[in-house]
């Protein structure tokens, strides 16, 4: 039974990573929009935008990551 509950939430767990890539890989295409529209509107310059987005996914990896090492448990 313990088996059975232990391979049920390691499903679930690795369903809901695969999941929260997929909502990244949105985020991501949701945030170079944003930057784009930030450097139209002069807000931000091209160097910046990209620094922007660059620090962004960094710490989006980084988070993955964490993430990883906490379902490896």
């Amino acid at each position: 039974m313990k088996k059975l509950v232990k391979k049920n939430v390691k499903k679930v767990l690795d369903t809901g990573f695969l999941l929260s890539i997929g909502v990244a890989s949105i985020a991501k295409e949701n945030l170079d929009k944003l930057v784009k529209d930030l450097v139209n509107k002069g807000k931000l310059n091209e160097k910046q935008g990209r620094k922007l987005v660059q620090d962004l996914i960094k710490r989006s990896k980084k988070e993955r990551e964490k993430v990883k090492k906490i379902l490896k448990r």
